[in-house]
């Protein structure tokens, strides 16, 4: 499954940037994201995500790997993760873009491609869609709020 998701956000790309490796603020917006550990800086954490979606409630130790990135303008990356009481494997590639708009504010972009394996795989496209949908607009709301404290 893909997703794709952009907003602008009210500062500078290098400001963006500098939210974006402070790793415990960045994931403070990421709905369900619990326990994020650094292993090593832009190179890899573990986290554990933890999402209702359905009638599964979902509690994903995931490992996150940064595969390329370049400062301030993109980072790509890769996480695995399994729910122990599911079965369910999760597969994410991600891709975030920061763009100048203008030079007060900043293009903020994301594509991730998902895929699902196990139980939760059995409640199809249309229902993990509208749950990732829900979760980029809490996400969005969050990361401005916290950028308007900056």
């Amino acid at each position: 499954m893909d997703f794709s998701f952009e907003t602008v956000l009210p500062t500078t790309p290098p400001r963006v940037w500098t939210f974006m490796t402070d790793i415990q603020r960045m994931a403070s917006c990421i709905p369900g994201c619990e326990r994020i550990e650094t292993q090593e800086w832009m190179k890899s954490y573990s986290a554990v995500m933890k999402q209702k979606i359905g009638p599964f409630k979902l509690e994903v130790p995931a490992q996150i790997a940064v595969e390329d990135y370049k400062e301030p303008s993109f980072v790509r990356a890769a996480a695995t993760g399994k729910d122990k009481f599911t079965g369910t494997t999760l597969n994410v590639s991600l891709h975030v873009t920061v763009d100048p708009v203008d030079d007060k504010s900043s293009k903020f972009a994301v594509s991730a491609t998902l895929n699902v394996a196990g139980r939760l795989a059995s409640l199809g496209y249309s229902v993990i869609k509208k749950k990732a949908e829900e979760n980029f607009v809490e996400f969005e709301r969050r990361i401005k709020e916290q950028l308007a404290q900056v």
